[in-house]
């Protein structure tokens, strides 16, 4: 096995119980020596802090799972977004509804006021969002002819349930990402992380996926795990990405399984 670069996702892979990179995970990484990509749902700035501490700050990185694609130095690769008229029926949706509707369009979050969901998400992420009605998110985006790479609900798993329901009609255009009963995740419908990694390896290096090793625990890990050249599922992944995974690890995020993983594969041998 010649591997030349590590993907990884962030959320229920990399980090552990407490929302961060262990010694031992940062260890890892510097002793790896090796280009390292951070594959997420997340937007760029809840990752450059992770970036930094793992030493690799202005580093490529996949964002909103594939629906953004930044090269060294910030450059932007590649942006696929989604239609307003998508926002404009989830904000008629909720109406009838307590969920709450957070907003990602290039590295900016808007969400209506800091209820426990955005208060749960600047804990997990560290970063503030712009406060503001989702109706005037709306026309503001509209008005700078901005798309959405995601919108992300959150909320009671009833009320998510019917938000699938009610949007079906949409399916052609976008993906509901179930990341949780209580997250429901809006992006568009042909993006993986696997085919932005195969964008990014072809702008700026020199070699394909087969020479990536990947780390996944959830559905939107399931592509990467399939195309790299040694996909990874953590021990608390889906029953799904196991099963597609070349190796299953016996722990979980948070026992330092992508540390032990590359201290097995990479580093011992």
């Amino acid at each position: 096995m010649h591997i030349k670069l590590i993907c990884t996702d962030i959320d229920g892979t990399l980090l552990n119980a407490a929302r961060w990179l262990s010694e031992a995970t940062v260890s890892a990484f510097a002793k790896a020596e090796l280009p390292t990509i951070l594959a997420s749902s997340r937007m760029p700035s809840a990752m450059h802090y992770i970036q930094e501490s793992l030493g690799i700050a202005g580093s490529a990185l996949i964002a909103y799972n594939g629906g953004l694609i930044i090269g060294r130095n910030n450059t932007i690769l590649k942006s696929t977004t989604f239609n307003l008229s998508i926002l404009e029926a989830v904000i008629e949706h909720q109406k009838t509804c307590s969920y709450n509707i957070s907003i990602y369009s290039n590295d900016d979050w808007y969400t209506a006021s800091k209820d426990q969901w955005t208060l749960r998400e600047i804990n997990n992420t560290r970063v503030q969002p712009i406060l503001e009605e989702s109706i005037k998110i709306l026309a503001r985006l509209d008005s700078k002819q901005r798309g959405i790479h995601k919108i992300m609900i959150m909320g009671n798993p009833s009320e998510l349930d019917s938000v699938i329901e009610a949007h079906v009609s949409y399916k052609d255009e976008v993906h509901f990402y179930r990341s949780k009963d209580t997250y429901i995740e809006i992006t568009p419908k042909n993006i993986d992380k696997a085919k932005a990694l195969k964008l990014l390896l072809e702008k700026e290096f020199d070699f394909e996926m087969d020479a990536v090793m990947s780390f996944g625990d959830n559905h939107n890990d399931n592509e990467l795990t399939k195309k790299a050249g040694f996909g990874v599922a953590v021990g608390n992944a889906t029953d799904q990405l196991k099963v597609i995974a070349d190796y299953v690890s016996p722990f979980t995020n948070k026992e330092d399984a992508v540390a032990r993983a590359i201290n097995k594969f990479l580093i011992a041998n």
